[in-house]
């Protein structure tokens, strides 16, 4: 299609062939540019996702971390309890 629109531009005057070729032309453009549009919304959207999931997983290992803290100052307190008792 560009080669034939290209020979036309080059060789003759335009036409109706050529004007259509335009028309086809333009078309598969703005068919290509909403593709490539979808496709970066697309990857825009999953990175967004990943990080999402990454700041999750950072929040339930902080937790994680935290309850175990918590877990050992409370088995800490048992056993000194324990130890206390006659």
């Amino acid at each position: 299609m560009v080669e034939n629109l290209a020979d036309v531009i080059e060789h003759g005057p335009r036409d109706q062939q050529s004007d259509a070729s335009v028309s086809d032309l333009n078309a598969h453009f703005e068919k290509c540019q909403h593709l490539l549009n979808s496709i970066s919304g697309s990857i825009n959207t999953k990175a967004m996702t990943v990080e999402g999931q990454k700041r999750k997983l950072e929040e339930s290992e902080q937790l994680l971390h935290q309850r175990r803290d918590l877990i050992g100052k409370y088995r800490s307190s048992v056993e000194e309890l324990i130890k206390s008792e006659p």
